[in-house]
């Protein structure tokens, strides 16, 4: 039978939702509410040119934990999915964490109901962090398939890292656009208005994650193509 070596993540959102795909993630939407009163103003009109927003995108590299002590039938069990008539014979369990989080500026004027409320701060971080990585016990360490079979799924690790850092300057650039599309907005329910803003960065940051869910996606595909494994495992005489 032919052996299969394959890239397996998990997905799962708030509330938690299953994703049965190559693609593994769980996003976290962290949103940090902070209104703060700052020097009051005899004019009402928002200010035109407020403070720049503070932009910061962190990407946390993965981290692989290599493990040598399951069986072939416990690591395919982790995986979403398998191919009838293949084996797994190693795994690399990756999840993608997603969290936004942003900080509002309320200005306060002196008698009157209104307010004045803009972003002042807009934080991504995302990435993966310790990633567990599975091979074949059947395989002691040393021996030609756990040789190939490490370097398969460190292949699948070097897939989330580069992915992971080629986004980042494009995310930050996408971030400054959508901080620039919310002006300042004068509200009589500041809390109510931080909410809609948060809905509406929300809504225009989903798409990104998307985004890198399908270059991580496509990557690990292009990996695991049935003549790359076909390679994979001519390089060893036994499994």
């Amino acid at each position: 039978m032919p052996q299969r070596l394959s890239e397996g993540i998990q997905v799962s959102v708030s509330p938690p939702t299953q994703f049965f795909s190559l693609l593994t993630a769980v996003c976290i939407v962290f949103i940090v509410f902070s209104v703060v009163r700052i020097a009051q103003a005899a004019d009402f009109s928002c200010p035109r040119t407020p403070p720049s927003v503070q932009i910061r995108v962190h990407f946390e590299k993965p981290r692989p934990r290599y493990n040598n002590l399951l069986s072939r039938e416990k690591i395919e069990a982790m995986m979403p999915r398998k191919e009838v008539g293949a084996h797994s014979v190693g795994l690399t369990k990756s999840e993608l964490y997603w969290k936004v989080s942003t900080s509002f500026t309320t200005t306060s004027r002196v008698g009157r109901e209104e307010a004045c409320v803009y972003l002042s701060h807009l934080t991504l971080d995302y990435g993966f962090g310790t990633t567990p990585v599975f091979i074949d016990r059947r395989y002691t360490p040393g021996s030609c398939p756990y040789k190939t079979i490490l370097q398969h799924e460190n292949d699948h690790v070097a897939i989330l890292d580069r992915e992971g850092r080629a986004i980042q300057n494009w995310l930050k650039q996408k971030l400054s656009a959508i901080a620039a599309s919310l002006p300042p907005t004068p509200s009589r329910a500041p809390k109510v208005t931080q909410k809609q803003l948060l809905a509406r960065i929300e809504q225009q940051t989903n798409p990104l994650f998307t985004t890198l869910k399908d270059r991580l996606a496509s990557g690990h595909a292009r990996l695991d193509a049935p003549q790359n494994l076909e390679q994979t495992q001519k390089q060893c005489s036994k499994w």
